[in-house]
Formats: C-alpha cells, sequence, structure tokens
C-alpha cells in the first residue's frame, strides 16, 4: 500500500490556466433566459483525463500526456499513485511533476463499494485515509468512491446501512485532511438513480458537517444513459452537489454491451451536446474529465477529439 509523505504542506497547487471553457455563472433556476452573447466571466470549465484508461503506462506517461493535448488537470488513478509510491515517489516528487507541466489534480480515484463486508470495510477505510493524505500533500481537493457493489434496486436493508456507515467513517476521514467525499453517479452501484442519490446524500452527514462539508456527487451522464435514464433530470436535480464531472461516450449496443465502440464525446449515443449545452446554462464551474478505456492509442485520440469538440461546442455558443 501506498503511503503518503510524513512532512506536511500548506503549500497550494496553482492553476496554470490552459484555455478552459469559459461560462457564466446564471442561477440554475433561470437556463432559459440566458443570453450567451453578454455572459458574465465569472468562471471556467477546465479539462482533465482519468488515468484510469491508462493503467499499464506510467504515471509520468499519464502527465506528459495530459500536458500535449492541453488539459489542465489530471484525475489520478490511486494505482498509480502506489506505483509511484514502491518506486520511491513521495508527494513532495508528485507535486513538482504536477507543477513542472502545469496540472492540477482534480480528484484521486479510489475503487471501493462499503458494501462487502465487514474485514473488507476496514481496508476500505484505511484506503479512504491515504488516499486523502496525498491528496492534502498534492493540493487535491477530493476522493471519488463508489457507493454499494450492485444495483440500488438490489440492495439489502443491511447492505444500503454499511454503505451509509461507510461513507460516514470515509468522509470524516477526508474532512480531517481537509478534503472532500465524492460518489460517482454509476450503473449497477447504490448512486444509480435519482432516488438513490437522494437517499444516500439524506442519510450520509459523517459527524460534525458544515457548510461544504458534506457529500459531493460526480456527475457521469453516460452511467445513466446506459441505464436507459435520461441525464439531464438528474444533473438538474442534484446540480449543487455536483462538483466534479465526467464525460464519454459509445455508439452503444444496449442488448451486447461489448459491441459497442468508444467515440469522441460529442458524436455517441448519451447526447453529451445536450449536457454540455446544460451545464452552461447552470453555470457549472469545475472539471471536466475525460474518461476513455482501453487500448492506448485509443484512448489518446478519443480524449484528444473529445476535447477540440467541446472547445469548440463552446466557442460556437459565443459567436
Amino acid at each position: 500500500m501506498f503511503e503518503p509523505g510524513d512532512k506536511k504542506s500548506d503549500r497550494k497547487h496553482e492553476l496554470v490556466d490552459r484555455g478552459g471553457l469559459e461560462l457564466g455563472g446564471d442561477s440554475m433556476f433561470e437556463p432559459a433566459r440566458r443570453n450567451r452573447k453578454n455572459v458574465a466571466r465569472e468562471g471556467r470549465i477546465r479539462f482533465s483525463m482519468c488515468s484510469t484508461g491508462l493503467k499499464q503506462a506510467p504515471i509520468e506517461a499519464a502527465l506528459d500526456l495530459a500536458q500535449d493535448l492541453g488539459l489542465q488537470g489530471v484525475e489520478l488513478w490511486v494505482g498509480h499513485l502506489e506505483s509511484y509510491s514502491k518506486r520511491g515517489g513521495t508527494p513532495e516528487d508528485m507535486r513538482k511533476l504536477l507543477e513542472s507541466r502545469g496540472l492540477e489534480v482534480p480528484a484521486i480515484s479510489e475503487y471501493i463499494y462499503f458494501s462487502k463486508g465487514e474485514e473488507e470495510r476496514k481496508g476500505e477505510l484505511e484506503r479512504i485515509r491515504r488516499a486523502a493524505e496525498w491528496a492534502a500533500e498534492i493540493g487535491c481537493p477530493r476522493i471519488r468512491t463508489f457507493a454499494g457493489h450492485k444495483a440500488s434496486r438490489e440492495a439489502l436493508a443491511v447492505e444500503w446501512d454499511d454503505v451509509v456507515s461507510g461513507l460516514d467513517e470515509a468522509l470524516d476521514i477526508c474532512r480531517a485532511q481537509g478534503v472532500r467525499l465524492a460518489v460517482e453517479i454509476h450503473n449497477n452501484t447504490f448512486a444509480d438513480t435519482a432516488e438513490s442519490l437522494a437517499a444516500l446524500l439524506r442519510d450520509v452527514s459523517g459527524e460534525g458537517q458544515g457548510e461544504g462539508q458534506g457529500l459531493e456527487l460526480i456527475y457521469d451522464g453516460f452511467n445513466l444513459f446506459v441505464d436507459y435514464l435520461e441525464p439531464i433530470p438528474v444533473l438538474e436535480q442534484f446540480f449543487y452537489d455536483i462538483h466534479h464531472v465526467h464525460f464519454k461516450d459509445y455508439r452503444w449496443n444496449h442488448q451486447d454491451w461489448s459491441q459497442s465502440v468508444p467515440v469522441p464525446v460529442l458524436q455517441g449515443d448519451a447526447g453529451h451536446a445536450a449536457i454540455l449545452q446544460k451545464l452552461l446554462d447552470l453555470g457549472y464551474e469545475g472539471y471536466i474529465s475525460f474518461e476513455y478505456m482501453g487500448d492506448y492509442e485509443q484512448v489518446v485520440l478519443n480524449t484528444k477529439r473529445s476535447l477540440a469538440e467541446v472547445r469548440d461546442f463552446g466557442e460556437q455558443l459565443e459567436a
């Protein structure tokens, strides 16, 4: 298991502006009235990629790729940090790697579920602790987790309680390090419908929760689409709980998922043009991480083309 360095640092990783998509800060309750030609330049959507899609490559290669593509961040897979630590890398070293490339880390991605029993949960909470310490050291604001390892409609009451309890403890661990905990909206988890999301946000609170310290959501419209759910109503309903976004898309085969083909994000079946427009209408300010998996060249090509499409989309809105 990877260990962060012992020496704590208050040094903040500063954003290097590499051409984020400008947007306004309108109220989510009046998106239809927005005049895109006269928006207040109050914030930017920034872009990152998920290093999870490059599991076979060293973390340095993922960072170099992000820099070459003109991204502003990399969402770090925890496995990359574990491998880096085993090679002797420290948080201070990682911070220098990031700063030299002008990159931020909007999230560290863990694969944790809190629904597989008490012994498993002990190990999962230890992983959260280690990830949160790394996050605090390198200036990353959040840890990504899952909630449950099966669809919410299949969850037993005891499993739901276990997940809530695990998330409560994980939230407290993250809060102690000054970072946040974010559950990804994902099919085949307890965070797969509007109803289950509302219940999680209601039930998970941790201890001594203050403003801005509650459970966050990571929005992924594609993960709703595969279950025949409409992505945009979920985005609208939970907008103020969403602080990070994943983008990916496929030409999707609902009958045989293995036959689906990954494509640039505005060319797929999940309707990301409408999702992006809604994010702009609602005044989203944060990162969009491109999350492509599979063959290295395919990941690079889909990420590169997706970034170009999304930036072109924003330019067209402002024309």
